[in-house]
């Protein structure tokens, strides 16, 4: 079978190399890369989301003047071609706020949600019948601070996902990780109100100090809600709907380089498997998922590149793509079923990647 694949990329780092939107096709026969083009010219696209029926993709462009004022860009894209490699721009609109770095789509997929890191804040948005992106109607300004004078200033937002938990108080949970002030705040996500962000009480999870929460995720199955903390690489093991701290646990072992930082992550196909991309250590940790949600760490190994930024696993959840931001390759692991353990198989060139959906 093959798949469609996508990577975002920074083309100011890439100084002209890179052009913006990648795609390529995937063999999840043999783990393969072919016809890796252009698909969408664009700058900084930084991070993407494809929309479920596959038909629109959505990007941030990481900037910090658009149209001669102080803020980003998020773009929508309509997918073509025989086999959804050609992008064709739809429009283009504000972030509402400086260097937004994430974009998800609420349940529905009637609204996108984008963080701003600069700014601090999150901004959301109509989404159109043609894949259109609408102007801002809400914006949610973070507070706080943390320990850490270079990175935790002042707030940065960085991640934001939204879960559907039947039979709970909060039937549609949002979550968004707040780099800067060390917190996870809570809200309620409800896309039949004009403002649909509403905040919980409490309005947030405090994440430990100086630990610079960066991304996060749902168990599928389980109430228990992944945390990667960028600054003090490790990963919180929370409760899903009241975020009670049930485990924190390294991302690398005590010996390993003290400046390395977590990025992305991610499941295995089955969620028995849990993977934190770490750069400056360059490597991938994997941790098998528990009975009770908890993890236990299993194995870290080299990324094969320099500054492997964010990864995903196919669809098949036989591979693992990584994409390194410094070192121009995208490397392909073999994710073993019964272990979890990868195993690089591949590598191609790929310009400045630090983004890749499949």
């Amino acid at each position: 079978m093959t798949t469609t694949g996508y990577i975002g990329t920074y083309t100011h780092d890439a100084g002209g190399r890179s052009a913006g939107i990648y795609s390529f096709l995937f063999d999840t026969d043999t783990g393969e890369v072919k016809d890796l083009r252009i698909a969408a010219e664009a700058v900084n696209p930084e991070f993407l989301v494809l929309s479920a029926s596959k038909k629109f993709l959505y990007a941030t462009n990481e900037i910090n003047e658009f149209q001669g004022k102080p803020t980003g860009a998020v773009s929508a894209f309509a997918v073509s071609g025989a086999r959804g490699e050609k992008l064709s721009l739809v429009n283009q609109v504000s972030s509402a706020g400086k260097s937004p770095c994430h974009i998800a789509l609420d349940n529905s997929e009637a609204y996108a949600v984008v963080s701003n890191y600069l700014e601090g804040s999150m901004a959301v948005f109509p989404l159109h019948a043609d894949g259109s992106i609408g102007e801002c109607i809400q914006t949610v300004q973070f507070t706080g601070n943390g320990p850490n004078p270079e990175r935790q200033e002042c707030p940065h937002g960085h991640f934001f996902i939204t879960h559907e938990t039947p039979g709970m108080r909060q039937p549609n949970l949002a979550l968004a990780c707040d780099l800067g002030s060390d917190r996870i705040w809570r809200f309620a996500f409800d896309k039949n109100r004009r403002k649909p962000l509403l905040p919980l009480d409490p309005p947030f999870f405090q994440s430990a100090a100086g630990s610079g929460p960066r991304d996060a995720l749902f168990h599928p199955a389980k109430d228990v809600v992944y945390v990667a903390n960028e600054l003090a690489c490790t990963v919180d093991v929370l409760s899903g709907e009241c975020l009670f701290l049930l485990q924190t646990i390294p991302a690398l072992p005590a010996t390993a380089f003290a400046g390395a930082t977590a990025a992305a992550i991610k499941f295995g196909a089955d969620a028995r498997f849990l993977y934190v991309s770490i750069r400056g250590y360059d490597s991938i940790a994997s941790f098998r998922v528990m009975e009770d949600g908890a993890l236990k760490p299993e194995r870290v190994v080299p990324s094969e590149g320099r500054m492997p930024r964010d990864f995903a696993v196919d669809p098949t959840g036989v591979y693992l793509l990584v994409c390194h931001q410094e070192s121009d390759n995208l490397v392909v692991f073999h994710i073993d079923s019964e272990t979890g353990a990868l195993e690089k198989i591949r590598e191609y060139e790929a310009l400045s990647g630090v983004c890749v959906i499949i």
